[in-house]
């Protein structure tokens, strides 16, 4: 075959080779050789890569900024961005043509959709059955026919998908534009509606039987293909959440939805609906939100069973839970009874022995207990808020007589039972102390009785309703007054001339909340200025009297000028700037920065205000000794000499600082103006050079001295005293 000229099969290349033979330059269709431009013509063709000159060479001559290399750095983003998007082959994809493999079901076709369910209930093939799958008017009979038949479950959910895609491929036929909704929302919808209609017609059968009171009733057969109906589907909708074709969370809110709804005189009904529940209760627990539901739902209907005790009353309380042995699991008092056989116990063992209402008991003890196992942060005793009065408050285990350690279980006192009831005890022991911590709004303080302990909880308390608090709207219910009431709740200032424990405390929570990082937007300083404005006349008003309104002379006179003329805050303002207030000490920190004028902003609003007095303020730091230069840490010259004593040996430097007076002479001005006219050059470069040390950098001046420097004057002030 060599002979011939041909390779043998292993020898060949797989691709036909692109440069041809060898020591032969490539030639390519359509090459810029073969283009006969005027310029070729008349000098030949020259060949120039577009990349000759950055093969070699030095970039130490070329001219580079940040905006070149910007440009340059978006250039490149956008190019990679363009490499790695899938390139759209719509137009590539071949269209689907719905009367090829679907037929619309009429009634005149009721024979063959029969022998094709038939088909699709046995064994043929499913490749043959998918030349021709029946669409039906409405999605919803699809389950009708799935049951009717008893399709398989793999293969009902086959049917499911080619319906699916079928109405997918519809509605982008019709509509290119059109944003694709979620099928697995789409078909929970329809499956919960279809299963809702069939639980209907079960409950309606339940309430004639139970209204005529007569056991022996024989149902009829509409109940019989409804619950029918029910079972399969219900079977159906399991297959079909397990393999992701439903939308999970919808799908178990409706199951509670369902459960919350049931009659409490409804045990057949709630019967049929706890295998649901139970065959869930691995995806329950997932949810704290929907486990909680579950749980004050199982609590009430077990409660409901066991009988109303007066235990009930001690609901919304976190210390109501009851061991194994019944001994309350909060600190048990001196007096606390030995273990004794209670009546909820009792009351158990009577239903237990009940065929009519194990199931009950069991089920629903069951759930509750997996709930403390799996998902112990639903039980928590939590309170309630005025914001939100949906949210149930305190602890599904306030509405039980006992712990779920002491509900049964079946299979009776096994070791592995033992084992379980032991990790119930451990979760609420835990739930127990959470339960009470969030009581105590997580202070160590016990009880509360101290008061330490009243100014954490009122602090805690403040910080909640900062938090809560809607600041964008203003309503009746979301105003600044409502929110002074939440803040300032019923401990008014009795002692009329000093500023109350907790207030302190409120107000300096206020003025940190106002200058953190932690927290956002300008709008927190003008809100903690008109809240303090607002506590500040309450309690000028409390000085002075309810009926007693003095004029405004005797109120500018010497004598209450002496003690009263100081802001109600003011001790409490100059006592946050001297141990919590933020202060420049990093160059390089953002959050110091943010923090700072969030306080300037804070402190400038207070003095707008008359919250705060800026000129009482700086009376205190002359009169302590906090503006003296010599504290502070001072810039040194180049030269290793300290700014002072360099700015001292400069004339010209003191020039640069400081106007002419007043008083001065313009012909002083003008001889100083000549003299730095003929030093101009020289002047510009000491000026560079002792930029920063004219005016020392921020963060090398003590606390107050950056404070004093960056908090504004009140002008208006001065100008009306001028």
């Amino acid at each position: 075959m060599a002979a011939f000229g041909l390779l043998s099969y292993e020898h060949r290349p797989l691709k036909r080779p692109r440069l041809g033979p060898p020591d032969v330059y490539p030639q390519d269709p359509r090459q810029k050789e073969d283009e006969l431009t005027a310029v070729n013509v008349k000098q030949g063709f020259s060949n120039q890569p577009a990349f000759s000159g950055d093969e070699h060479g030095s970039a130490r001559n070329v001219v580079i900024n940040a905006s070149k290399i910007g440009a340059y750095f978006s250039s490149i983003l956008a190019e990679k961005l363009k490499l790695n998007t899938f390139q759209d082959t719509g137009k590539k994809k071949p269209q689907v043509n719905a009367k090829d493999n679907y037929w619309l079901v009429t009634a005149r076709s009721q024979s063959a959709i029969h022998n094709w369910f038939t088909d699709l209930a046995g064994s043929k093939p499913l490749t043959l059955l998918a030349k021709k799958v029946p669409i039906l008017s409405k999605k919803e009979d699809v389950f009708a026919y799935l049951a009717k038949y008893s399709v398989p479950l793999l293969r009902a959910a086959w049917l499911i998908k080619m319906t699916c895609a079928y109405y997918a491929a519809i509605s982008e036929a019709k509509i290119k534009k059109r944003q694709a909704t979620d099928p697995n929302i789409e078909w929970t919808q329809i499956v919960t509606r279809y299963l809702r209609e069939q639980l209907a017609k079960v409950a309606e059968f339940y309430h004639g039987t139970s209204s005529q009171g007569n056991s022996s009733v024989v149902m009829p057969q509409e109940m019989e293909q409804a619950l029918k109906q029910w079972e399969y589907n219900e079977k159906l909708s399991f297959y079909m959440f397990q393999e992701g074709m439903l939308e999970r969370h919808e799908y178990l809110t409706w199951i509670l939805d369902v459960l919350e709804k049931i009659r409490p005189t409804d045990d057949d009904l709630l019967k049929l609906l706890l295998p649901l529940m139970l065959q869930y209760s691995e995806e329950f627990v997932q949810s704290a939100y929907l486990s909680r539901r579950l749980a004050y739902f199982c609590a009430r209907r077990l409660s409901l069973l066991l009988g109303d005790g007066p235990g009930l009353a001690a609901a919304h309380s976190p210390h109501v839970l009851i061991g194994p042995s019944t001994v309350p699991l909060a600190a048990p008092s001196p007096t606390a009874p030995g273990p004794v056989v209670s009546p909820v116990q009792l009351a158990c063992s009577d239903f237990l022995a009940c065929p009519q209402h194990r199931p009950l008991v069991y089920g629903l003890s069951c759930m509750l207990q997996t709930v403390t196992l799996c998902c112990p942060s639903a039980l928590v005793w939590n309170y309630s808020t005025n914001e939100n009065k949906s949210v149930n408050p305190g602890s599904p285990l306030d509405l039980l007589h006992v712990a779920p350690s002491s509900l049964p279980m079946p299979g009776g006192n096994s070791a592995f039972n033992q084992q379980v009831r032991a990790k119930m005890y451990e979760a609420e022991q835990q739930i127990k102390q959470r339960g009470r911590a969030v009581e105590v709004r997580w202070s160590f303080d016990k009880c509360q009785e101290s008061t330490a302990g009243v100014t954490i909880s009122r602090v805690l308390h403040t910080l909640e309703v900062l938090d809560r608090h809607c600041f964008d709207r203003s309503d009746s219910s979301n105003s600044m007054e409502t929110l002074y009431h939440k803040i300032f709740w019923a401990n008014q200032n009795k002692d009329n001339q000093e500023v109350a424990p907790n207030d302190e405390a409120v107000v300096m929570l206020l003025c940190e909340w106002a200058v953190s990082c932690k927290r956002s937007g300008k709008h927190r300083a003008m809100a903690v200025a008109k809240l303090l404005e607002k506590r500040q006349a309450e309690i000028e008003a409390e000085r002075c009297g309810e009926s007693e309104v003095l004029d405004e002379k005797e109120s500018l006179s010497s004598a209450s000028l002496t003690g009263s003329s100081l802001p109600v805050f003011q001790n409490v303002l100059l006592r946050f700037l001297d141990t919590q207030a933020p202060s420049l000490s990093d160059p390089n920190s953002d959050h110091e920065k943010t923090e700072f004028v969030n306080l300037v902003l804070l402190f400038s609003e207070f003095t707008r205000h008359d919250v705060f007095s800026h000129d009482a303020y700086m009376c205190t730091l002359i009169s302590r000794g906090d503006l003296s230069l010599t504290a502070a840490a001072q810039p040194r010259s180049p030269s290793g000499e300290a700014a002072d004593e360099h700015y001292a040996k400069d004339p010209e430097v003191k020039l640069e600082i400081f106007s002419p007076l007043p008083g001065d002479s313009c012909e002083h001005v003008s001889s100083a103006l000549g003299r730095r006219i003929s030093v101009t050059s020289e002047k510009s470069i000491k000026r560079e050079r002792l930029r920063e040390l004219i005016f020392p950098s921020t963060y090398d001046l003590l606390r107050h001295l950056q404070y004093a420097t960056h908090f504004p004057i009140p002008l208006m002030k001065l100008l009306r005293r001028r």
